[in-house]
């Protein structure tokens, strides 16, 4: 199983459970798993077609083509614009 965790408050507005597990037959890329279960995450496509995903593989940030594994946890994270921003925000000492 996979497990994604969906954080900031714009991307859990968008699905309706932001926790799912997902069992995968083989490893398969980021982009792919959220295209291929659009039950759980069709309303995420506005976010990652204006690129506003951070996404992290076990607390590795990645990329849409990175693949994810069964074991794996996936957490998805708003990284808009501006003020749009409500996920994680990055800071540079």
């Amino acid at each position: 199983m996979v497990k994604v965790l969906i954080f900031g408050l714009a991307l859990r507005e968008a699905v309706e459970d932001p926790e799912v597990e997902i069992s995968l037959e083989n490893a398969t890329t980021i982009r792919q798993l959220l295209e291929d279960f659009p039950d759980h995450f069709q309303g995420l496509m506005p976010f990652l077609q204006a690129n506003e995903l951070m996404l992290t593989i076990n607390q590795k940030i990645s990329t849409l083509e990175a693949k994810v594994k069964n074991g794996d946890t996936l957490k998805i994270t708003h990284q808009g614009g501006d003020n749009l921003a409500d996920g994680a925000m990055w800071q540079n000492p």
